[in-house]
Parts: structure tokens; C-alpha cells; sequence
């Protein structure tokens, strides 16, 4: 599977507040262990070396961050990219393009900076941004970049930069993968289905008293709000991105032929 987790025993969870308020809430209770398996590669694994002996093989933090991040940027990855704009999101090129980027807005961005050069720096930070996962709430983060064309769905990441005390911190450190996109959005609804199907389960079980006395949590309102994340996800997998390629595209030739050497 593409996307896969485990959620942390519901006696281990550990409760949000102070000792004397401790609480739980949906978020809360999706603490857990998430990856995903790109090929030969696994994204979200720290590597051998930085691996403590009994530390987590994969990212330790709450399911729901992943989710939540995937559904955000489901539509933007799923809005095919224009032929033509490729080279600025993939492969080197588009690393390349990222640096040429950044260069421009150190450049040109400042207080004093006008609505138009605002205007260009956004429509050309939306190219990668909206196809961008977050993950700054990592330290040290990953970069995982997700996008379409017409057949496929291609997921890339760079790591090449991410350290923890020289050692590299994770085990992918560059590469691709891509699949079919009918394949790419099965294996997100399977992600979303496995999630809610062991919420479920999970929430059964604080009805039923697996939690200490002393956390509070709002059982009417979790199934609440299981129930409202759950039925979001039909509407986010039909929303249509109407992207505006023409400004994106002008204002990526713009600040590609300011930042060129001789400009």
C-alpha cells in the first residue's frame, strides 16, 4: 500500500494538558506512526544511523497531520500540470528553478515592494507550494513533492539536505515514483478508509472505558466529529482545481528571465 500507518495502543496515548487536566481529543487520539512505501523506497523512515535502538523506525506523530495534509493538496495533485511547466516542478530542473526562485524573492521581495511583484512572487510560489506536503512540524523536515499529468501521478523527494548531527536523517534521500492516477486515488481511499475504519474501533473503545478516568473527552463530539472528517472526503476528491496556468506561466517566465545571469 502507498500509504500506511499504525495507530499507537489507546493505553499508550499520551493525554494532551496539564496533570491535572489531562484531555483527548480526534486528533489527539490519532497518535501513531505513518509512511509511505514509493517503490524501493520508504519516505517518512529515518535512516539506520540516526535510529535510536529502541526508537520508532518511522515518523512518531499523529496520523491525522498526514491526513489532513494529503486531503489539502488532493486536488491540486490530482489538476494535471501543463506540458510546458513541468520542468519548473520535477527532477532537477525543477530543483534548479527553486533556487533560481528563492534567489529572485531575496532579491526583490521587501517591505516596500509593490502589489505587482507580490502578485508574480505568489502565482509562481503556487506551482510547488499547493503540490508541496507539509512537514515542517518535523525536525528536521522532508521534502515530498506530489503532482499529475494527464496519466500519472508522480511523487518526488529531496533530502539530500536534511541531517541530524551530519548523519543523514532519513533513509529515502532523493528519488521518484509514479503511478497510474486511478491507482494513486484507490490507494488514497483505502488511506482514508483505514483511517476512519480504526477511529471507529478506536472510538468504540473510549465508550467503553479504555481511557483513565482522568482524561476528559468529549465522546458525543468525537463521533461528531468522526462522522463530519469522514464525509469530507467524497466532495474533496470531486473538487476540480481551476488553476490560472496563464498567470502561473507569465509570472514563472518573469522572474526566470530576471534572475538569468546577464539580467
Amino acid at each position: 500500500m502507498l500509504i500506511d500507518f499504525e495507530l499507537t495502543p489507546i493505553e499508550k496515548v499520551m493525554p494532551w494538558g496539564q496533570p491535572d487536566n489531562h484531555s483527548l481529543s480526534w486528533f489527539g487520539l490519532t497518535e501513531g506512526r505513518y509512511w509511505m512505501n514509493v517503490g524501493a523506497d520508504v519516505l517518512f523512515e529515518y535512516s539506520e544511523r540516526v535510529r535510536p535502538n529502541d526508537g520508532d523506525r518511522y515518523c512518531d506523530y499523529y496520523v491525522a497531520r498526514i491526513f489532513e495534509d494529503l486531503m489539502n493538496m488532493l486536488p491540486s495533485v490530482l489538476e494535471p500540470v501543463p506540458q510546458d511547466l513541468i520542468k519548473y516542478i520535477s527532477g532537477k530542473s525543477g530543483r534548479e528553478w527553486a533556487k533560481t526562485y528563492e534567489f529572485w524573492s531575496e532579491k526583490n521581495l521587501d517591505d516596500s515592494s509593490g502589489d505587482e511583484i507580490w502578485d508574480t512572487w505568489d502565482n509562481a510560489n503556487s506551482l510547488l507550494r499547493d503540490r508541496s506536503m507539509e512537514t515542517g512540524y518535523l525536525s528536521p523536515s522532508t521534502s515530498i513533492l506530489m503532482w499529475s499529468d494527464e496519466d500519472d501521478v508522480y511523487i518526488e523527494w529531496d533530502n539530500s539536505d536534511k541531517f541530524v548531527d551530519g548523519v543523514p536523517a532519513w533513509s529515502a534521500i532523493s528519488g521518484s515514483f509514479h503511478l497510474p492516477r486511478e491507482e494513486f486515488v484507490m490507494e488514497v481511499e483505502a488511506f482514508h478508509m483505514r483511517v476512519f475504519t480504526q477511529m471507529k474501533s478506536r472510538i468504540d473503545q473510549v465508550a467503553s472505558g479504555a481511557l483513565r478516568p482522568e482524561i476528559q473527552i468529549d465522546l458525543p463530539g468525537l463521533i461528531a466529529e468522526n462522522e463530519q472528517r469522514q464525509g469530507k472526503f467524497a466532495p474533496i476528491l470531486g473538487k476540480r482545481e481551476v488553476t490560472s496556468w496563464d498567470e502561473i506561466r507569465s509570472a514563472v517566465l518573469e522572474i526566470a528571465s530576471d534572475a538569468a545571469p546577464n539580467a
